[in-house]
């Protein structure tokens, strides 16, 4: 009898795996297949031993177009910037990375995952592909690589916008620090459904099967995620709300829907940039994926502008 319900358990657990293998697998070939309709390759080199996956509308990074570096936020990879990329492949020559421990980047429990490492990171990889000047939209932990970079060499970046970027060392983080709370880290799938409504207020249509999928790879990946997270989140890497920076051509985007990181969040960026500021009041905290037309539009306005 209990050898009936070992195997019965086993063959139950087998069965889910496999389920949400093959539902992840059909969320990777519709992502791959967003990329292809931007016409989006994917790249990769070797950084200190570490292979760095990329996306990118070019094999040759020449003269002919400027560069436009677009960063994701954490626990997040290239793929949410399909949709956004392709209205951009016209104008710009295009790198969004896969970060360290994101997407196809691999994930090593004794690597560095805090800003100003990915940072480096991010740099050997433009080095590698000889770009020396380009333009930077980055969200949430992108959005924070990105006001890291300007502030340390404003000469290599012509713009930047950053979208509901973390780093500001706040109430708000240091609640966060103080009683070890972790956004990403989940151990049953209501975890991060509950998480998954805090992202976006106008979310894509994902189908149910899908984010059980995505749930699933959470909850196995919550020991990296909380490795990475605790990296990451840290004061000693934040920006105090009378730091200034001294870097005029940037735009901060918020959406004021944003559940991830309060509005309180977005006024101690705006003190410390002397920038434009654009608020979507129905948006949440991941703009260029919940209205893709209007946001494009409107960072490539900025971008545009001489």
């Amino acid at each position: 009898m209990i050898t009936a319900v070992i195997v019965g358990l086993m063959i139950i657990l087998s069965t889910k795996r496999r389920r949400m293998l093959l539902s992840r697998l059909i969320f990777d070939f519709v992502n791959r297949t967003e990329a292809k309709l931007a016409r989006l390759y994917c790249g990769s080199r070797s950084i200190d031993g570490l292979e760095v996956f990329y996306h990118s509308n070019t094999k040759h990074f020449s003269n002919d177009k400027p560069v436009l570096v677009l960063l994701h936020g954490f626990s997040a990879d290239k793929y949410v910037w399909n949709r956004f990329a392709k209205r951009f492949s016209s104008q710009y020559h295009l790198v969004i990375p896969d970060l360290k421990g994101h997407g196809q980047t691999a994930y090593h429990p004794d690597d560095d995952y805090s800003v100003p490492s990915q940072c480096q990171m991010l740099l050997a990889l433009l080095d590698q592909l000889n770009i020396k000047h380009f333009s930077i939209v980055g969200n949430s932990m992108g959005g924070m690589m990105a006001a890291k970079l300007f502030d340390e060499m404003p000469k290599r970046i012509e713009k930047a916008v950053l979208i509901d970027p973390a780093g500001a060392k706040s109430p708000f983080a240091q609640n966060m620090i103080d009683n070890k709370l972790n956004p990403f880290e989940h151990e049953v799938e209501q975890d991060f459904f509950e998480f998954y409504d805090l992202i976006m207020a106008k979310p894509p249509f994902i189908p149910k099967f899908i984010l059980r999928a995505l749930a699933w790879e959470y909850i196995n990946k919550r020991a990296q995620y909380t490795h990475m997270f605790h990296q990451f989140f840290n004061l000693r890497d934040f920006y105090s709300r009378d730091y200034q920076f001294d870097y005029p051509e940037s735009m901060l985007i918020w959406g004021l829907n944003d559940k991830l990181l309060p509005v309180d969040d977005f006024t101690h960026w705006k003190l410390m940039l002397n920038s434009n500021t654009l608020i979507y009041e129905d948006l949440g905290h991941m703009p260029m994926v919940e209205d893709v037309k209007r946001v494009s539009k409107d960072i490539l306005s900025f971008l545009n502008k001489h």
